[in-house]
């Protein structure tokens, strides 16, 4: 889950790591309160969404006066970053700038080790910074503190002009107590007084440490897109939560503007067969995949949740060869989830594993009794040939719904 930069810079105030001094507006709130509490003239209004690029996109707002706050706040309310929801608004005191520089720390997915980066040049365009001037050392994940070997990180520089093993090991506190995936401060900036400031935040916590940090409860739901959860999206997460989250995962679910129902399973073929869909004429309602061979009831909760969108076209469930994932076990919460609905629309399928024919033996006495329009393949079958298959089916089933409608008129 990708944080904002007022939740983020929480964490690095929490680990010691100075931040600018700001307030935290919602809608509805008292602009002019949130002002006032700061104790400065000159202050800078920043949108609080989840993607970057915001100065680029008028999402910063300068202010030196009251009136001027008041009508950045709502401005910036009133407007969408790169598309995304403003969440809140960030009043925080302008900072007088001497110096910019980067610091961060991720994973490098090649090593499988956390490598925390730096370079004294940061700020808005930081991936035009030149590879030289980038410097790179792997940690361990044993060792709470970074070890004196790394102390000449970001050597190019006087070594009294950046307090660096400071903040490097206050933000390695906070990467590795926060189980998070990444944490950049962008820029480190350096005030005319002397001070050093984490002017921006981005920090990444991974979901799947939930269980450790009941104070997670406390943030505000978002989405990857940027907005504030649907209901649907809501109602898939709470399939994962509970004493069975760690039985497989079944609360994947990320709504969408199109027509055609998915069901997915196979990580990058999930990916993949979004891509095919497109290429058959055909738009996705959901993003949504299970795996880790999840049980019936879990199955279920999620087709349900999938197949309650107004205005559905067809439903595609493809996946790859499961070899964990118990076939037979997964169809039957798919099975429970047809008999309810019954749906009138064409649906097709594509699966094969671990029980495969019995579970399409279930599926095949649910076609019956309720009659569904159905097409189902295994592995022999293309998964990108059965997204043609489908817009072939709505294209029929369009065909033989007007010339009804011409019989009835």
């Amino acid at each position: 889950m990708n944080l904002y930069e007022f939740e983020g810079k929480k964490l690095f105030a929490k680990h010691g790591i100075a931040t600018p001094k700001g307030a935290v507006v919602k809608r509805g709130d008292n602009f002019m309160d949130a002002y006032n509490s700061l104790g400065v003239t000159d202050v800078v209004v920043k949108a609080q969404v989840l993607s970057g690029k915001r100065g680029k996109n008028n999402g910063i707002k300068f202010c030196s006066s009251i009136q001027e706050v008041v009508m950045a706040c709502a401005e910036l309310f009133d407007m969408q970053i790169r598309g995304q929801y403003v969440s809140a608004l960030l009043i925080e005191e302008k900072l007088n700038i001497a110096e910019e520089h980067y610091f961060s720390i991720t994973y490098d997915t090649n090593k499988k080790q956390p490598v925390i980066i730096y370079s004294s040049e940061g700020g808005m365009d930081i991936e035009d910074v030149a590879e030289e001037q980038i410097e790179k050392k792997f940690l361990d994940v044993r060792q709470s503190v970074i070890l004196s070997e790394a102390k000449n990180l970001g050597g190019q520089l006087d070594p009294s002009a950046v307090p660096q093993d400071d903040i490097k090991n206050k933000l390695w506190s906070c990467f590795l107590a926060e189980d998070t995936r990444v944490v950049e401060i962008n820029p480190l900036v350096k005030t005319t007084d002397g001070r050093w400031v984490a002017a921006d935040a981005k920090v990444a916590i991974d979901d799947d440490a939930f269980y450790r940090h009941e104070e997670w409860k406390e943030l505000e739901p978002r989405t990857m897109m940027g907005r504030l959860p649907t209901d649907r999206e809501i109602a898939a997460k709470k399939i994962d939560e509970g004493e069975a989250y760690y039985r497989g995962t079944a609360g994947k679910y990320i709504e969408l503007d199109g027509d055609i129902a998915m069901i997915l399973n196979g990580g990058g073929a999930s990916i993949a067969n979004m891509d095919a869909l497109a290429g058959a004429g055909l738009k996705p309602s959901n993003y949504t995949e299970y795996s880790g061979n999840p049980p019936r009831e879990k199955v279920y909760q999620l087709a349900k949740v999938v197949l309650s969108k107004p205005g559905l076209k067809g439903l595609w469930m493809c996946g790859v060869v499961a070899n964990f994932t118990n076939i037979k076990e997964t169809f039957m919460g798919i099975v429970d989830a047809l008999d309810e609905i019954k749906p009138a629309y064409p649906i097709v399928v594509r699966r094969d594993g671990t029980e495969s024919a019995e579970g399409f033996a279930l599926l095949e006495e649910c076609v019956k009794r309720n009659n569904l329009n159905i097409k189902m393949f295994k592995k022999e079958t293309g998964m990108s040939e059965t997204a043609q298959v489908l817009a072939e089916m709505i294209r029929d089933s369009s065909v033989i719904t007007r010339s009804e409608e011409r019989a009835t008129s």
